[in-house]
């Protein structure tokens, strides 16, 4: 089994299925959980699904998410590496402000409750106990105890040292260039430094799922949807639940490729509060808008008027794989025997990667499924009906290069070779506290310790393990030592040979200024 993509979804199949004793190998072509999952704000949600086939896998995954890390923790990982995924049961609140928006509130959690959604109105009085902080003008609120949240990038990482433990393989800038196809049937993948055989080959690629199967040959109608994330300063405790205007639930399931918005709140457990969210189908445009920041802290702030008064930190965008009809793809795909899919889950990929992945082990071992498959099957009309600028196998020999810009090769036959030839790629050779760890010339210095199943090289004054967190250089809680240089961020130095790496704590640092630590309150926090 290879697996093409290493982000939450393709982590949570790997995990299952080296568990399940298949032969498992996944390729990403940047690094483990740095695109979509990265970008993301670890949902895990029933509060915004219709009755339905989503619902019904979000169900399925919400049940299996502490049973999973149960799992990890009673694994040779121990409790500590499944305590990173920063799992917290802390429940949602979706809160209307009008008339209308009290009448569709109270009409769609009732439809919820006849397909077994835990959804309870809240009084003004527990409202103002649930969130002390919420706005007076509200109509009606729903208390959706089931809904639940972990750090997305740690959560994927988890679930990926899990997988190796059971056996997988994880190899990382490896971007798949072309297929290589007997008697109708996939059988390997070229990617940047050779071939990979296997008798299954998983398009686990997200948001690029549709330009990774044209080049293995098929359509598959998956799209980008940009979403965007403001990130206060670090607060004192705010925002206790994940809180949500009524608005969000038509915003995620619009059709319209216009800008979307509505007011999503939430606390991380480094104390700063998310703020979203936005919708919109502008390809992969990755440019931050302030008309579409704006937009969303309006909303915020009617929730929470004492954000305000709140700095903004940062503010993050992402991609979601996006399908016309809301569904994800999971399952075989006929037209090319060999490829199968575990995509298209839009905003929802945290919170349904754990079911996607054992719907699939069963599917894959002909088990008897935990749900009905069939509305989630490849040959369905949103999927392969292809429409005005789709990513096709005719365009993708001559489309740029997904992670660099670069001319891709695309070509399907067996004899074709990529234009960026780069098979000779230097290996590195590391060590890390002591100990030889492998790279790849290209690599960053945490990219390198993650495909070397290292999650965490800092400690804070607490010993709180730390690691990759933001990934752009924005934060710095992967701090690291480098040939007896202190405080370097790891996701911005590029891995040399030779490097020596050590692991630095608060009371080890030994730089000019102490490390900068996510546990501390800074700026104004108090």
């Amino acid at each position: 089994m290879v697996i093409l993509g290493a982000g939450i979804v393709g982590a949570a199949c790997a995990r299952e299925l080296a568990h399940a004793g298949f032969d498992v190998t996944v390729l990403d072509r940047a690094g483990a959980a740095g695109a979509t999952t990265a970008h993301g704000e670890g949902n895990i949600l029933v509060s915004d699904k219709e009755p339905g086939p989503e619902l019904q896998l979000a169900q399925l995954s919400r049940d299996l998410w502490p049973r999973t890390l149960e799992s990890v923790a009673a694994g040779p990982l121990g409790p500590t590496a499944a305590a990173r995924a920063e799992w917290a049961a802390k429940g949602g609140i979706v809160v209307a402000t009008t008339a209308a928006g009290a009448d569709a509130l109270h009409a769609f959690a009732d439809r919820q409750r006849t397909a077994g959604v835990r959804a309870e109105p809240l009084t003004r009085a527990q409202l103002a106990h649930a969130e002390p902080h919420i706005t007076a003008e509200h109509t009606a609120a729903v208390h959706y105890p089931d809904d639940a949240q972990v750090q997305p990038a740690a959560a994927a990482t988890v679930l990926l040292a899990d997988a190796r433990a059971a056996g997988a393989r994880v190899h990382t800038c490896q971007e798949v260039r072309s297929a290589v196809v007997h008697g109708g049937r996939l059988t390997a993948v070229r990617t940047d430094t050779g071939r990979h055989e296997a008798e299954v080959f998983l398009d686990a690629a997200g948001p690029w799922s549709a330009e990774l199967s044209a080049r293995l040959g098929v359509f598959l109608g998956v799209h980008p949807r940009r979403g965007e994330v403001l990130v206060t300063t670090p607060l004192p405790p705010t925002v206790f639940h994940k809180v949500y205007d009524a608005d969000y639930v038509d915003a995620v399931g619009s059709g319209d490729g216009t800008l979307q918005t509505s007011a999503v709140v939430e606390s991380t457990a480094a104390g700063t509060v998310l703020i979203g969210s936005s919708r919109r189908r502008v390809g992969f445009d990755d440019r931050l808008r302030p008309e579409v920041l704006s937009a969303v802290a309006a909303k915020a702030v009617r929730l929470f008027p004492a954000l305000a008064r709140v700095p903004a930190m940062r503010a993050y965008g992402g991609f979601r794989p996006y399908v016309t009809d809301h569904l994800p793809v999971i399952g075989p795909d006929p037209r090319l025997p060999g490829l199968w899919h575990a995509t298209g889950h839009e905003g929802a990929g945290i919170g349904l990667s754990l079911g996607t992945a054992h719907l699939l082990r069963t599917l894959l071992l002909d088990e008897t499924p935990p749900l009905d498959p069939t509305p989630f099957r490849v040959d369905r009309p949103a999927v392969t009906e292809v429409t005005e600028g789709s990513a096709t196998p005719e365009r993708s020999a001559n489309r740029p290069d997904m992670r660099t810009g670069a001319p891709g090769s695309g070509g399907l036959l067996e004899g074709a070779k990529p234009q960026r030839e780069t098979e000779g790629r230097q290996r590195l050779h590391l060590t890390v506290d002591g100990a030889p760890v492998q790279g790849t010339q290209g690599q960053t210095l945490a990219a390198t310790l993650l495909a070397a199943g290292r999650t965490s090289w800092r400690r804070t004054t607490t010993s709180a393990p730390r690691g990759l967190f933001c990934a752009i250089g924005t934060c710095f809680d992967c701090l690291v030592t480098v040939n007896g240089e202190p405080d370097v961020r790891a996701c911005r130095r590029r891995a040399a040979d030779g490097d020596v790496l050590t692991s630095q704590s608060r009371s080890t640092n030994t730089g000019q200024r102490p490390a900068p630590d996510r546990d501390r309150p800074r700026g104004g926090a108090r």
